[in-house]
Order: C-alpha cells, then structure tokens, then sequence
C-alpha cells in the first residue's frame, strides 16, 4: 500500500502539529538527504561493527529510514502531521557516535575523566543538526525566500520542533516513560535547550516529546530496530534458529487459536513458520515441478540434506557449502558416462547449473523466512497501536501488545545485543579514542584555537549568562606577555602545517613514523578549520560544559567520601584505573583540608564547591577537550579506525580482533541495555502491586 493513500483518521484527544514548514517539507528532507550526518549514517552500524563483507548488516542510515517510514505510517494513521514526522524522524540518530551505544559509553567515560559533559546521543544530534545548519540550508531551498524575511523567521521558530523529536526520541526506554505526560515549557525553543542542558550537564536525558507527533518516535524507533536486529542476528550467525523465547511472542502474536503455555505458543509459531516455509518453496519451486527438472530436484535435495547434517549454509560459511555442492556435482557426471557428444556435455552443463540453482533457492529460503516473520512482527506492532490509539489520541498498545513489545526488546537484549561485541571494543578501541582525543585537545590549546574563541566577540555575544561569559580566561605562562604567547601559537601553527585553513602542506613519506605524525599533523590542522568555523555551537558547548563540570565534580565527592570505594563498588568506567584515581585525587584534597573523610554536609557543600571553583579556573583544557570528543565521536566507524591506524594509535592486530567476538558472559551489558532491564523488572513489580492494573493506566493513558 502506498503510504499517501493510507487514511488520515481523526483522533478525539489530540490536535494535528500544524506547521509553516508544512508546504516547504520536502526541502527539509532533501538538506536532511545531503547532510554529512546522513552520509556517515551510511557506514555506521547499529549494534555491531560492519565488516567490509557483510553488505546487509543493518547500517544507522537503514534504520533511520525504516524508522522514518514506520512513524509517517503512524502519523498518518492517527490523523497527525505524517510529513513532520518523517522529516523529525530521519534526524533522530544523527548524534550517534561509531560503535553503536559502545560509543556514547566511551565518550562519556572520557568525560568523566576530563569533567566534561555527559555524551547521549539524542542530544548529541540535536547539536550536529545545529552546528551542520540544517534549518538554513532548507530554507535556502525555498524559491524567493529573500523575499520573505517573516517567513523565513517564523521557520526558524518552529525547527525547534523537528528538534525536539530527535532530543526526544531515545527508545531506550522503560513502561512508565513511554506514558509519562510532557514537561510544560514556555515555548518549544525553551524545551529543546532545557533538555539539551538536561541531558548534557546533569545526565538525565529521557524525555517525552511536547508534541503528539513527537510522542510516536519512540515506538517507531524499538519496532524498526526490533526487527532489523533478528534480520542481523542470521546473517551474523548468532541465531541459527529463532529462539524459543521469541517463538513463544510469535506464537502469540499471529496465531488465531488460543494458546496458555509457553509450549502451546512455541508449537503455534513453528505451525505458522512452517507454513511461510511451505508458501515460499512453492514460489520458489514451481518452475522445478516439470518432468524434465527431477533429477535435478533430486539431487539438490540431497545437497541441502547433507548441508543441514554439517550445520552448514551459505550465509554464514559458503566455502565449506560449496564444497559439497561440487562434489555432489561431479558425482552427477557419472550419470552420463563417458565419451559424451558435445550437445551431451552441454545437457550435462545446464543440469549441473539447474542443481545450483535449486540448491541456492532453498538455501536462502531462510532469509526469506526470517524477513517475513518480522515483517509480520512490525506489522502487528503498528496495527496495534494504530487500533488502540485512535480513539483516544494518546499513543498505547493494547495490553497484550504491550506486554509483547516489553517482552522483545528484553529478548532483544538477551540473545543478541551482548553477542555483537568485538574484542577490540574491550580495550583498544576505547584507548585509541582517549589517546586521539588528549592529543588534540593539546593541540587546540598550543595553537591558541580555544584562545581564539575565548576571545571572539561573536561567541561571547551567544552567551547570556554573565557569570559563565567571565569564565571564559586564558591562563599565561610564567613571564610570558600576550605577545609572546601569540607568536608560541603561530609557531605551533606553523610545525602542524595549519596554513591559511588548509589542512596541509606536506606530503606523506614513506617512512612510517613520519606518516604516524603526519596523519597526527592533519588531524589537527583539519580540528583547528573546524573550530575556527564555530560561533553559536562553540558558545552552546561551552556553556553545556561550564554546567557539566558541577555534576561531574560532585559524583567524584561522593565517591571519595564513600571509604568503601572503591572496593565494594562496580566502577562501571571504560577507563576505571584513571577514574578511580581521579575520585582518589579528590579524596586527597578533602583529607588535606579537613584532616579526615568524617565531614558535616555543610563541609562536604564547601570542598564541593571549592572543587568546581578550581575546574572552571581552567576552561581552556575543558573546552579542548570537549572539542576534540565531539569532532571525534562524529566520525563513521571505517574513519575513526583508518584515522587511529595511521596516528599510530590503534594496530592492525587489534583491529583484526573484529573477527573475535567478545563471550556474552564477559561482555556484560552497557548501562543503557543494564537500566533499562532494571526499569523494566521495576515496572513489573509495579504493576503487580497495583492488581492488575498496568502502570501505564495509572498515568494519564
């Protein structure tokens, strides 16, 4: 069914987002097209890094669009703005860094090391769209809109919501927050920037959408990726079958018998499995049911028969499959003989190629299974929520759905989002960007880049808090006068090659420590170009920073003040050595000034204090370094890894690792899998105590 034909239903609760942007969509979504955002999303994974070789393994960009179209679906369905919602969702993971969530957990591990912001990528996306100056670059679409400078403000004006769709979207989430009513702010600008500092700063960055469309993405976001995840889990080999937890929610979701067991719903789905396996062989076989064509089917089967006993198939081992089709193949030759005529050769031929083809047909008839059962999934997800939702216009499964959808997205992070970590991410991966992103952040403060935002008028100008724009000093060295810094800061220029904002002026050698520096080199005059170009962003980021530094000192405050850590704690950090020195540094300065741990709240409100004094004393390392994480964390997974290689900071051989994948019961979970399991057995337990009434009725369904 085309999507513009499916029928806008009026809702009764619910009023349609109605926008300037309305008649002006489709150049939104052409600057959203050829943004860079988009463009890596190309070669940026969802789960698990993608080898050159696996071609379908769901790419960022894949999923934002199969999102996109869910939630026009939905939009539609319900009546709402369906244009508005599309353009919103094709935005939503622009923040996300390579590595999937394994790099919002290193990005914001190294913030915590450096006392810079927390990373999320829904905020981290409305930033790129910001600073990438998306809105501008669609209205300057707009045939005569110099003409028009009303139209072009009011524009302006409502792209906070597309933005706030994409703050807002983070499907990560448990029950109670999928019904949870919207914050109320004075306008949507206000919103947007208050979740932005939200999240950043304080690292409580789960919201609800102030706009019915918005509302939708995070189901369009979970039933997109549900089904692309199981579509992965084959073609990376960690499903051979559907598991029996997922076949019991299939069991319940397409069959129309009544089933109360697990075992009644695991029988049904593999009835309706097999049913899907029937129709396609018959699809595909229909052409092979002609008398000419047994001997060829015969054999084929016999193919597949030995393929299934070795556990063997084309998608995960085609060398070893191909083996036995070969030999199955030459045994065929002794069916004709020998001293055959060349019209005889040529039969042969043809029947040896039939047999391949057959055989290939039925060895990805899996695929095809596996993509009609989770259509199916999608479908009774959407329907679902389409049927329950139009009469009242707030979005909500029926219950069973709902249980369903929970139920997933827990399977989900049981069986396979903890079999797609790789070895590398374990250690080297995150090593290799905290190494790339200290040396950076050194070369932005040697050659005086931060200095120079310090210090422009423009940027000072976005920044309306007085005692924030008074932080923004530049410590000298000993005996050196402004002059002499200045004339420090073009030499460091000169040796990195930063040129006029050309990137380089040397050439590769073949030498390879040479090469190390010189990719170094280019890295830092392209950092140096990229935040020379900065105004209102870097104002933003330095403000989100400033504010950041105060949740980041008070969480080491309460760890040093807690004297049994870190022994009987779990530090959760990529980098816990270097954490845990940190708190250990702070715990040292509290006994300095107090003579032990054993303070009074009104002490531990003054070392607290004091400590967040000293870190703003030095934004310049702050920012830097703030800088260097957010121009490294928006590279695509081939970049940052062919960057990391040549710097010289990340080998060949841990980058091979990606052919080993970490053991599930070593990989453990990333907090946001591990809190939302929390969320979701604590909404469990919720429900229970409430006798039968689900959480989610109790607030404001």
């Amino acid at each position: 069914m085309e999507i513009d034909n499916i029928k806008e239903t009026p809702t009764n609760n619910v009023q349609r987002t109605k926008l300037t942007w309305d008649p002006y969509m489709q150049y939104l979504i052409e600057a959203i097209d050829e943004s860079n955002f988009m463009k890596r999303a190309e070669t940026k994974p969802m789960a698990t890094p993608k080898g050159s070789l696996e071609s379908h393994v769901t790419s960022r960009a894949t999923h934002v669009r199969n999102a996109a179209n869910i939630i026009r679906r939905l939009a539609k369905g319900l009546g709402l703005n369906s244009k508005f919602a599309y353009a919103g969702m094709l935005m939503h993971d622009a923040g996300h860094p390579f590595s999937g969530h394994e790099g919002e957990v290193i990005f914001s591990d190294i913030g915590g090391l450096s006392n810079t912001q927390f990373f999320h990528h829904n905020a981290k996306g409305v930033e790129i769209i910001l600073s990438e100056d998306i809105c501008e670059k669609a209205i300057s679409k707009i045939p005569n809109i110099e003409l028009n400078p009303n139209l072009r403000d009011k524009l302006r004006e409502e792209f906070y919501y597309f933005l706030d769709i994409v703050i807002s979207h983070d499907g990560e989430a448990s029950p109670a927050e999928m019904y949870r009513e919207a914050d109320e702010y004075p306008d949507i600008r206000t919103a947007v920037e208050q979740k932005l500092l939200s999240a950043n700063a304080t690292n409580k960055y789960k919201f609800v959408a102030q706009t019915p469309e918005g509302k939708l993405a995070k189901y369009a976001d979970v039933i997109a990726y549900l089904a692309t995840d199981i579509q992965d889990g084959f073609r990376l080999g960690i499903y051979k079958d559907f598991p029996d937890d997922y076949l019991e929610v299939f069991g319940e979701m397409f069959s129309t018998s009544f089933a109360r067991t697990s075992e009644e719903k695991i029988a049904n789905a593999r009835t309706i499995i097999d049913q899907i396996k029937e129709k396609r062989l018959r699809e595909l076989f229909d052409d092979a049911r002609l008398p000419g064509n047994q001997r060829a089917i015969r054999i084929a089967n016999e193919i597949i028969a030995e393929l299934r006993e070795k556990d063997l198939d084309f998608e995960d081992n085609e060398d070893a499959a191909m083996e036995v089709v070969e030999r199955h193949l030459q045994g065929m030759k002794h069916l004709y003989g020998t001293n055959l005529t060349d019209e005889k050769l040529q039969y042969m031929y043809s029947e040896m190629e039939k047999v391949r083809e057959f055989v290939g047909k039925k060895s990805r008839l899996r695929s095809g299974v596996v993509a009609e059962v989770t259509t199916r999934m999608q479908e009774y997800f959407i329907n679902d929520l389409l049927k329950e939702s139009v009469a009242t216009g707030v979005p909500h499964f029926s219950a069973t759905a709902e249980r369903i959808f929970f139920k997933a997205k827990k399977i989900n992070y049981a069986t396979y989002t903890p079999y797609v970590k790789w070895q590398y991410q374990k250690e080297a991966l995150p090593n290799a960007a905290l190494r790339l992103a200290a040396m950076s952040a050194g070369s932005l403060i040697s050659t005086g880049a931060v200095r120079n935002k310090f210090f422009d008028p423009t940027v000072r100008e976005f920044i309306r808090d007085k005692e924030i724009a008074e932080s923004m000093k530049v410590g000298a060295r000993a005996n050196e006068t402004v002059e002499q810094a200045q004339e420090r800061y073009l030499r460091m220029r000169k040796m990195y090659g930063i040129r006029n904002f050309r990137s380089s002026n040397k050439k590769f050698t073949g030498d390879q420590a040479v090469s190390k520096i010189q990719s170094r080199y280019e890295l830092f005059a392209s950092i140096y170009e990229h935040l020379q170009n900065q105004g209102e962003s870097f104002a933003r980021q330095y403000t989100l920073t400033y504010q950041a530094i105060e949740q980041r000192v008070k969480d080491k405050v309460e760890k040093a003040l807690d004297p049994k850590y870190p022994e009987e704690h779990d530090e959760k950090s990529l980098y816990v050595g270097r954490y845990i020195s940190r708190v250990e540094a702070v715990r040292d300065r509290i006994k300095l000034k107090y003579g032990s741990l054993d303070i009074t709240a009104e002490q531990r409100d003054e070392v607290t204090k004091m400590l967040i004094d000293n870190e703003r004393n030095f934004m310049e390392r702050h920012m830097a370094m703030q800088v260097a994480t957010d121009y490294i964390s928006g590279m695509s997974d081939t970049a940052f890894t062919e960057l990391a290689i040549r710097t010289g900071v990340l080998s060949k051989e841990d980058l091979e690792k990606t052919s080993t994948r970490i053991p599930p019961e070593e990989a453990g979970q990333n907090h946001v899998v591990a809190q939302l399991a929390k969320d979701m057995e604590q909404h469990e337990d919720n429900k229970t105590n409430l006798s039968g009434t689900t959480q989610g009725d109790t607030e404001g369904r």
